[in-house]
């Protein structure tokens, strides 16, 4: 389904779901007591699912590595999420202060 534009419709950009690759620009931080980190923003590539392992990038530098506890989805529980979805992430071990807004979530 794509978007109607001047009465024709315009097809939707691809957007690769394979599993390897998986990318994530991250929107916002919160911190939530007794949980943990949550990072906030849409899957750009691949999917992800709760238990992979993750890398948190800054510039091109690996900031630290971490392991995906909850993925939710407008305050849904997911299993899975793909490309094009707006997502929370629970990140594992993770410090507010270790991640920002601009920050890129990778596999």
């Amino acid at each position: 389904m794509g978007w109607k534009f001047w009465k024709r419709e315009l097809p939707d950009a691809p957007r690769p779901r394979d599993s390897e690759s998986f990318v994530l620009p991250v929107e916002d931080v919160f911190s939530i007591t007794g949980r943990g980190t949550v990072v906030t923003g849409r899957i750009t590539t691949g999917t992800i699912s709760e238990g992979d392992q993750v890398l948190i990038m800054r510039a091109g530098q690996q900031v630290a590595t971490t392991r995906v506890t909850g993925v939710e989805a407008f305050r849904k529980k997911l299993k899975t999420a793909g490309a094009g979805e707006n997502v929370g992430l629970l990140l594992e071990g993770i410090d507010r202060s270790q991640v920002l807004a601009g920050d890129v979530i990778s596999r």
